[in-house]
Protein backbone atom coordinates (compact mmCIF):
# COMPACT_ATOMS: atom_id res chain seq x y z
CA UNK A 1 0.00 0.00 0.00
CA UNK A 2 1.16 3.07 -1.07
CA UNK A 3 0.98 6.25 1.42
CA UNK A 4 1.79 10.30 0.56
CA UNK A 5 5.23 11.37 2.28
CA UNK A 6 5.21 14.86 2.33
CA UNK A 7 8.64 17.19 2.18
CA UNK A 8 8.68 20.86 2.66
CA UNK A 9 11.90 23.26 2.55
CA UNK A 10 12.31 27.08 2.37
CA UNK A 11 12.49 28.63 -0.79
CA UNK A 12 13.56 32.34 -2.28
CA UNK A 13 13.61 33.17 -5.84
CA UNK A 14 15.68 34.61 -8.61
CA UNK A 15 15.78 35.72 -11.88
CA UNK A 16 17.59 33.69 -14.51
CA UNK A 17 18.31 33.34 -18.48
CA UNK A 18 17.87 29.98 -20.34
CA UNK A 19 18.32 31.13 -23.99
CA UNK A 20 17.06 34.18 -24.96
CA UNK A 21 13.99 33.82 -22.32
CA UNK A 22 13.66 35.62 -18.77
CA UNK A 23 12.70 33.46 -16.24
CA UNK A 24 11.97 33.08 -12.42
CA UNK A 25 13.74 29.96 -10.70
CA UNK A 26 12.98 28.57 -7.41
CA UNK A 27 16.49 28.38 -4.89
CA UNK A 28 15.71 26.15 -1.87
CA UNK A 29 17.46 27.04 0.77
CA UNK A 30 18.82 23.30 1.56
CA UNK A 31 18.75 20.59 -0.02
CA UNK A 32 16.58 18.81 1.80
CA UNK A 33 14.07 17.51 -0.12
CA UNK A 34 15.15 13.79 -2.02
CA UNK A 35 13.07 14.12 -4.98
CA UNK A 36 14.43 17.47 -6.02
CA UNK A 37 18.03 16.91 -5.53
CA UNK A 38 20.03 17.88 -8.75
CA UNK A 39 17.18 19.23 -10.40
CA UNK A 40 16.40 22.83 -11.15
CA UNK A 41 12.65 24.77 -11.52
CA UNK A 42 12.41 28.07 -13.21
CA UNK A 43 8.93 29.12 -14.48
CA UNK A 44 8.80 30.40 -17.80
CA UNK A 45 7.54 34.00 -18.33
CA UNK A 46 5.60 34.99 -21.06
CA UNK A 47 7.63 36.82 -24.21
CA UNK A 48 7.46 40.37 -24.10
CA UNK A 49 8.01 40.32 -20.27
CA UNK A 50 10.74 43.17 -19.13
CA UNK A 51 13.26 42.79 -16.92
CA UNK A 52 11.86 45.23 -14.98
CA UNK A 53 8.27 43.30 -15.00
CA UNK A 54 10.35 40.24 -13.69
CA UNK A 55 11.68 42.11 -10.74
CA UNK A 56 8.47 43.07 -9.68
CA UNK A 57 7.13 40.05 -9.78
CA UNK A 58 10.38 38.23 -8.08
CA UNK A 59 9.67 40.72 -5.08
CA UNK A 60 6.19 39.50 -4.64
CA UNK A 61 7.39 35.84 -4.22
CA UNK A 62 9.85 36.58 -2.29
CA UNK A 63 7.91 38.57 0.17
CA UNK A 64 4.87 36.03 -0.15
CA UNK A 65 6.10 32.49 -0.46
CA UNK A 66 8.27 30.94 2.55
CA UNK A 67 8.45 26.93 0.72
CA UNK A 68 7.80 24.58 -1.28
CA UNK A 69 6.06 20.97 -0.32
CA UNK A 70 6.21 18.11 -2.37
CA UNK A 71 4.06 15.22 -1.86
CA UNK A 72 5.47 11.95 -2.70
CA UNK A 73 4.49 7.91 -2.98
CA UNK A 74 5.66 5.94 -1.03
CA UNK A 75 5.70 2.04 -0.80
CA UNK A 76 5.92 0.60 2.27
CA UNK A 77 9.29 -0.49 3.60
CA UNK A 78 10.99 -3.88 2.90
CA UNK A 79 10.53 -5.23 6.53
CA UNK A 80 5.61 -4.38 6.16
CA UNK A 81 6.12 -6.53 2.49
CA UNK A 82 8.24 -9.34 4.27
CA UNK A 83 5.59 -9.44 7.04
CA UNK A 84 2.79 -9.58 4.73
CA UNK A 85 4.05 -12.33 2.56
CA UNK A 86 5.03 -14.44 5.56
CA UNK A 87 0.98 -13.57 6.80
Amino acid sequence: MATAKIQRAGVCFGIGRQGGLVVVEVRPHHDTISALKGVQVSFELLNGVTLEQARKILDVLNENVIGVMVTTASDESAGDKAEAASG
